[in-house]
């Protein structure tokens, strides 16, 4: 079942429309819907904006409606969560949706659909930024490690992250502006900078990828999350005020408590 906002249209738009707090995400009724539509048609432009789930099964009924919406409007642009490497665009559908979830479906889409495709996400390099101006380095650090190379699954295969933390580290952390400390350039200085952060030593027994979670306060690092959310989602909602310029029918497929959070937002959106 598909949860629907199709929204009336007023002359102006509501003023000072502040996005949802994460700590505050409705949770039942149509908003429990994944995928979560939120729609507007005005005489020209047609938008509509999927909050949709990281799924990796292909037989996972999200997939298809997804791809119903995309056959009633025919995007012109789809706008994206994250970066789309470049062989996910040449993937058939079930190895892009294995491979990048429902990124890797987004991407395989708009090209079945011959639709243009732009990250709506903020690069790393301005989201890190923010977040360093925000908090400590080692809470920053500990974080992103968590998120982007743990991952949001329990039970976490070690031996895969940990032979990938060095190129992590280098590539991607300090590349996009993690400050480059010597302690931190092996696992074991993630380990422990992890206790100093959250309290208890890392294992794939105590890991629990409610730790990074926006929508909840267990740890240091879920008010990190939740900023790191609010930095993206201002580069969505300018990505979708930026193809709205250029096209006339835009659809975005994004997190679905992204949506939830921009939802008053988009509501003040006009789209003639």
């Amino acid at each position: 079942m598909l949860g629907f906002c199709t929204c009336s249209f007023s002359a102006e738009p509501r003023k000072q429309a502040q996005p949802r707090s994460y700590l505050e995400l409705p949770t039942s009724g149509k908003f429990s819907a994944i995928p979560y539509v939120w729609e507007r048609k005005g005489q020209r432009k047609h938008l509509i904006v999927i909050g949709s789930r990281h799924e990796r099964d292909p037989n996972s009924p999200i997939f298809a409606r997804i791809e119903a919406i995309f056959n009633r409007i025919w995007p012109e642009i789809v706008i994206h969560e994250s970066v789309a490497p470049e062989q996910l665009k040449t993937m058939p559908r079930d190895q892009a949706i294995k491979i990048g979830a429902d990124l890797g479906f987004t991407v395989y889409l708009a090209g079945k659909y011959n639709a243009q495709i732009r990250s709506g996400d903020a690069p790393e390099k301005d989201e890190f930024k923010a977040l360093l101006a925000v908090y400590p380095a080692e809470d920053v650090f500990v974080f992103l490690t968590s998120q982007r190379l743990i991952g949001s699954v329990r039970n976490p295969d070690l031996k895969i992250a940990q032979a990938e933390y060095s190129s992590f580290y280098q590539d991607y952390l300090v590349k996009n502006g993690i400050p480059k400390r010597h302690d931190w350039a092996q696992w074991n200085g993630f380990l422990k900078a992890y206790e100093r952060v959250v309290g208890k030593p890392f294992s794939r027994e105590t890991w629990r990828p409610i730790f990074v979670n926006p929508t909840v306060s267990t740890t240091r690092l879920n008010q990190v999350a939740r900023t790191s959310d609010i930095v993206r989602d201002r580069f969505l909602l300018a990505a979708i005020q930026n193809a709205l310029k250029d096209y006339n029918r835009v659809v975005v497929v994004f997190g679905g408590w992204h949506v939830l959070a921009l939802e008053p937002v988009l509501n003040d959106l006009v789209v003639d």
